[in-house]
């Protein structure tokens, strides 16, 4: 009917470029999501310190990098910190060229916008545990690093998983835009075919599905891991 053309599917040049993409999204989405998580859980820990400072500094982060556009992010660390000095020589053509790569920018970028979401999904669970079972963990003995990591962080993790969900799906989905700072992900790779075989409604069709399936399978995987945590009692 729309006389679709998924010929060029056979062209061994455009099956490494798609495969290339498909892996350049996953490396992107993985660290991305890892230094994501990190972040929100040192943000979490700061916040039970009840340090004004200290609270201060983790919500100016969390305002600063949840409230602007994380192309723009992206742009910033690509191109401004170029223009501010953040350049070395290349050694055989003498020039300056960028100290950070495309990729570690698109990489900090949406690791630090990812950060700034998991703080606020961290703290969602941090504040879900039961009061009674920190006072008790705390007559116990337990130091503040302790009862961090032995009482809030497992059941906290637990009961956060749910939004933490909608995190990391929107993150892989956002890797997307790296393309425009010349990342070769996934997008960038549907670009290069469609501008060479002009047939960009098929080449969006399969881009279509193949994100279908990969955040599809970031959802079942992250679906099994709260099941096989799950811990009765906390409604988690």
């Amino acid at each position: 009917m729309f006389g679709l053309d998924f010929s060029w599917l056979l062209d061994p040049t455009y099956q490494q470029w798609l495969l290339q993409g498909v892996l350049q999204t996953l490396e992107l989405a993985a660290l991305s999501s890892l230094f994501a998580i990190l972040i929100g859980l040192l943000g979490a820990f700061g916040l039970t310190f009840r340090l004004a400072w200290l609270d201060a500094s983790i919500e100016l982060f969390v305002e600063l990098f949840r409230n602007t556009p994380p192309l723009l992010q992206m742009l910033f660390f690509y191109f401004t910190l170029t223009q501010i000095g953040f350049t070395s020589k290349d050694p055989v053509t003498g020039l300056q060229v960028p100290l950070i790569s495309a990729f570690m920018s698109a990489t900090v970028s949406l690791s630090l916008f990812g950060g700034a979401l998991c703080i606020e999904a961290f703290r969602s669970g941090f504040d879900a545990v039961p009061k009674a079972t920190l006072e008790a963990a705390r007559s116990l003995g337990y130091t503040r690093w302790g009862l961090f990591r032995h009482v809030q962080m497992p059941i906290a993790a637990r009961i956060c998983l749910p939004p933490l969900t909608n995190v990391l799906t929107n993150l892989f989905k956002t890797t997307s835009q790296a393309s425009v700072i010349t990342v070769p992900e996934l997008m960038y790779a549907a670009g290069q075919i469609y501008n060479d075989t002009f047939r960009t409604l098929e080449v969006m069709l399969l881009i279509l599905v193949i994100y279908v399936v990969l955040v599809s399978a970031v959802v079942w995987l992250i679906g099994w891991v709260q099941r096989a945590l799950a811990y009765p009692g906390y409604g988690a």
